[in-house]
């Protein structure tokens, strides 16, 4: 039980720093360079559903493994 808390913790602490992140570059990307908000907003959904899937893929076969 103690494991899963630990990985739900490490998992929200993950997915907050993302999130701020996300905002800080977000906040770049439109004032200091420039882009408009449609094409920070594309890239951005492209980018988070990657990275999402990086990370229930290294979370699920880290804990799930095969039977033997």
């Amino acid at each position: 039980m103690d494991d899963r808390l630990g990985v739900m913790i490490t998992f929200a602490v993950i997915a907050g720093f993302a999130t701020l992140v996300a905002f800080t570059l977000g906040y770049v990307a439109h004032y200091d360079i420039g882009l408009s908000r449609l094409e920070i907003r594309s890239t951005s959904l492209i980018a988070s559903g990657a990275i999402a899937m990086l990370l229930a893929i290294e979370l699920f076969s880290q804990y799930w493994h095969k039977p033997k």
